[in-house]
């Protein structure tokens, strides 16, 4: 079985003459390159100034609107029942629960809750004696009497587990015209 191989064959340059030559084209493609490199980013430029005028009117009114319509969710507990969104035919609103995080309580310090937890015997370290927070995030959620750990073991340590809750509005997009 016989292999038959392409080679390329890379033009010989001869002499110091030709060198030159291809010098000179090799810089004016370069240049040419540059040059449409330039033009490509005046044209991206341009279309991004004729549509910027309108986008950021669409962001303020957006921003406008989920303001208000986070008002209107703050003030209407009632609407969500014991969800935490409400579906609308053009998009959801609601709010999204955080991961859980670690809070220091009030003239603590992450030291002085080190302490406290070497001392009270807790296995919330690791083994650069610093505090594990997610073993304690872990301990607290398996915890079928919250208010309890709370009082009984993260007080006493000096922190408190939080949630933070955001915001969010999705409207649902379509292949629709855009409006001028």
């Amino acid at each position: 079985m016989s292999k038959n191989r392409i080679k390329i064959q890379t033009p010989l340059i001869a002499n110091r003459t030709a060198a030159e030559a291809e010098m000179n084209e090799l810089a004016l493609t370069a240049n040419n390159r540059r040059k449409f490199i330039a033009r490509l980013d005046a044209e991206k430029l341009a279309v991004e100034e004729k549509y910027a005028a309108n986008i950021a009117a669409c962001d303020a009114d957006i921003k406008t609107k989920s303001d208000a319509l986070r008002a209107w969710a703050e003030a209407n507990p009632a609407e969500f029942g014991k969800r935490k969104s409400l579906d609308f035919a053009a998009g959801t609103l609601g709010f999204r629960t955080g991961t859980p995080k670690l809070k220091l309580l009030s003239r603590w310090t992450w030291d002085r809750v080190l302490e406290e937890i070497t001392v009270r015997a807790f296995n919330f370290t690791r083994n650069t004696l610093a505090v594990d927070k997610e073993a304690i995030i872990t301990f607290y959620a398996g915890a079928t009497d919250k208010a309890a750990v709370e009082a009984k073991v993260l007080a006493p340590i000096g922190v408190k587990v939080v949630q933070d809750e955001s915001f969010y509005v999705e409207p649902n997009l379509t292949d629709t015209e855009v409006q001028s």
